[in-house]
């Protein structure tokens, strides 16, 4: 690389250490950071293509694709807006001649940062549940509340058109790829599929669950597996594989994961004791009753969900404002909320500006996917 390319990389990590410093030491990331390294990226690639190393084209489809995955890390309620940012102008920041031993999707830099952020954080951040896990006095009660989530005549319903879901995006994708003239490596499309069918499910969660659309949907999923498989011992290897899949990921490692961070992270909070700022574990949902009358459920969910005006708080990474507190309140000086004795859970914030640094690190010394480096050491 020449000094200019090396000069870049140096900026890009000064901006991710005053990022992260911010972000332990405030739990926000100034804008003057956030946005001054997207300013500095976007002034990089011009200054690349008036080099002749890349062109307007490929800038166009780095600015937006870069643009969309880290609205998405927001959408899906794990990014802040300026944990957002910063990854956006990350991908903007990486000189082309970094992955030049790339080809592929993978050469993508919006595509390799965020494998360097999700795979090492969710490996680590499984590693520390199952150690408490180990040291929790009452295993047996996960175990419980785990078999009674999910063996339920509803929730077994539910994860069955979770299932046909899953399998319809995933046979739809291959045609699909193969019209775009796209050919991901094997551990690229399973990942695409898992995000493509996460997606689509946040999509459909305003969507009334009645029989008409789990009739109409699941038909649509089932048709499409039947029409993407070439032979009928196709359909049924791509079915079990696909089963398995979404038992281990979404039934199993889901569940299990979300009652142990439950179990070991989360601390309940009584109303009055609300602060701005604090995140949410679980999602209060308004009821209408046929009398007329409103209750308030509890619902333990994945991801940050508001588009329901019945939903009166999720979880969120910006945390709770004081109109929503202020709300809470009122509703537990009524007495909407004896049911949970007026207490909220609340889960820790995690400062995702050092993730970011950390995946910016590991992408800048292994030049690419960290794991293709671990794979040739082994």
């Amino acid at each position: 690389m020449s000094y200019y390319e090396t000069f870049l990389l140096v900026l890009a990590l000064v901006f991710c250490g005053y990022a992260s410093y911010t972000d332990l030491k405030t739990q926000k990331i100034r804008n003057v950071c956030s946005l001054g390294l997207l300013y500095a990226g976007m002034l990089s690639q011009l200054m690349s293509w008036y080099l002749g190393t890349t062109t307007p084209l490929y800038i166009f489809g780095l600015f937006f694709a870069s643009g969309l995955i880290a609205f998405a890390f927001y959408w899906f309620g794990i990014f802040s807006p300026g944990d957002s940012k910063l990854f956006w102008g990350l991908c903007l920041s990486f000189p082309l001649s970094l992955f030049k031993n790339l080809s592929g999707s993978l050469s993508f830099p919006p595509l390799i940062l965020a494998l360097n952020i999700v795979i090492p954080y969710s490996v680590g951040g499984l590693g520390y549940l199952l150690f408490k896990f180990v040291l929790m006095p009452n295993k047996l009660a996960l175990l419980q509340s785990f078999v009674m989530s999910n063996f339920q005549m509803a929730a077994l319903l539910e994860k069955f058109f979770n299932l046909l879901l899953f399998i319809g995006i995933a046979t739809a994708l291959t045609p699909l790829l193969e019209l775009l003239d796209w050919q991901p490596d094997q551990f690229v499309r399973l990942l695409l599929v898992l995000m493509v069918f996460t997606l689509i499910q946040k999509i459909l969660a305003p969507v009334p669950k009645t029989p008409v659309y789990y009739a109409i949907v699941g038909f649509a999923c089932v048709w499409l597996s039947v029409q993407s498989a070439p032979s009928v011992p196709a359909f049924l290897l791509t079915f079990a594989f696909f089963f398995g899949l979404y038992l281990i990921v979404f039934v199993l490692a889901k569940q299990l994961v979300l009652d142990l961070a439950s179990i070991a992270l989360d601390s309940a909070i009584d109303v009055n004791g609300l602060r701005v700022g604090m995140i949410p574990a679980e999602q209060i949902v308004r009821v209408p009753q046929p009398d007329g009358g409103v209750r308030y459920e509890k619902k333990q969910v994945a991801f940050s969900s508001s588009q329901d005006d019945n939903i009166v708080i999720s979880p969120n990474p910006v945390g709770l404002d004081a109109e929503e507190i202020a709300h809470l309140q009122h509703l537990a000086a009524s007495g909407a909320l004896a049911e949970f004795k007026n207490q909220i859970r609340i889960q820790p914030s995690v400062r995702f500006a050092p993730v970011i640094s950390f995946g910016a690190l590991l992408t800048i010394f292994c030049q690419g996917p960290f794991y293709l480096k671990l794979m040739q050491l082994f």
